[in-house]
């Protein structure tokens, strides 16, 4: 009882510390804001906490001036978490922690900080700017942050630096944050380009998943996605559709008797004529084995069931030929409107029962 006690315990522990780390949105979807989200509320809430101790110990040794500042950044960050757990907002949360912790480093650069140590707070920037800012727009704050650097530290009586550091110090501190920021950039570039590469590798797999590897036409996963889409769409407009459900006939005894390479190139052959003989805007698909689904837009029955007549006709007149040997196929047709209120399944039935009567009453028809 008492370990079950514990464990559950301990789950509501986890569950409340992932609340806090996402700030309530542990179900977003996207990776990415996922991830700017966990950035966000982490570094606010760190920030909160650090500069709460920073605060208090400027104080306690007398340094009002900068006990405050480091108190309002304090607040800034603490004010920027409750922020995130409204609304959500993690591209302004993101953008706030970068002008807070750049203005804070400025100021401390400037003054010096705490016994001189103000500067080592620029070497949290590089990385937060490429990460939260991504590689192109962290680049360019860094780069404008950089040339400020330079200026404040480098140009005589700017008027804005208020303290002195040794030029042997500002070498290498200016040497470590160009190395670092340098290091950042790569870094970045390098997670940008992997990125990149996967997002590609991964449209590349989603297209070859959608295509069939024979014919290179739809294959059945892509036609049922663009029949939900045009469901959506006719919802909206009103619009109407048909479907088109063609299988050739007697395929088995070209296998049968030329073997499956012939076949195969007879189903390349029947693809094109299909693709040829509809227009633009429709699809063709194949459905499976010898069967193609045509997916045709804006178009009643009737008007379906011509263009079901001229792939027939098309394929009865076409001379499919292999190693010398001449080949007659034909095509039986079911025709299918889409009717408010039919699911798809309902729809391909329809034209799926057609074309088993057209194969039923002789074959080499169009059923509607």
């Amino acid at each position: 009882m008492n370990s079950n006690n514990k464990r559950g315990n301990l789950t509501v522990l986890k569950d409340w510390l992932r609340g806090v780390i996402y700030a309530g949105y542990i179900n977003e979807n996207s990776a990415e804001a996922r991830k700017q989200i966990i950035v966000s509320s982490i570094f606010s809430l760190v920030s909160f906490v650090f500069l709460i101790i920073f605060g208090v110990d400027n104080f306690s040794h007398g340094e009002d001036e900068l006990a405050s500042v480091v108190l309002g950044a304090a607040v800034v960050s603490g004010v920027n978490y409750l922020f995130l757990c409204r609304t959500g907002n993690h591209l302004v949360s993101s953008l706030v922690i970068v002008i807070m912790m750049s203005l804070l480093c400025l100021y401390l650069l400037c003054t010096g900080g705490n016994q001189q140590t103000g500067p080592l707070w620029m070497f949290v920037l590089p990385a937060l700017s490429f990460y939260i800012l991504g590689l192109f727009r962290g680049a360019v704050f860094l780069g404008i942050l950089l040339c400020l650097i330079f200026y404040i530290l480098f140009v005589p009586d700017n008027g804005l630096l208020m303290t002195e550091y040794s030029s042997s110090f500002l070498g290498r501190f200016v040497a470590a944050l160009c190395s670092l920021s340098i290091m950042a950039f790569v870094y970045e570039y390098s997670r940008e380009d992997g990125r990149r590469e996967l997002l590609a590798l991964s449209r590349k797999l989603d297209r070859l998943s959608r295509k069939d590897e024979l014919t290179g036409l739809a294959n059945r996963r892509d036609m049922f996605e663009r029949l939900r889409h045009e469901l959506q769409r006719l919802e909206r407009s009103g619009s109407i559709f048909s479907v088109l459900l063609a299988d050739i006939d007697n395929f088995k005894k070209v296998n049968d008797t030329y073997g499956h390479e012939c076949g195969d190139c007879c189903l390349k052959e029947i693809a094109r004529i299909f693709c040829d003989n509809t227009q633009k805007r429709d699809s063709v698909a194949r459905w499976g084995g010898e069967e193609f689904l045509v997916f045709l837009p804006e178009t009643t029955g009737e008007q379906a069931a011509k263009t079901a007549e001229r792939l027939r006709c098309a394929v009865l007149a076409h001379p499919f030929s292999y190693e010398e040997n001449t080949i007659s196929l034909t095509t039986s047709v079911g025709v299918a409107e889409y009717i408010p209120g039919q699911s798809l399944n309902q729809l391909i039935n329809v034209a799926d029962k057609r074309l088993y009567h057209a194969k039923n009453n002789g074959r080499n028809r169009v059923e509607y």
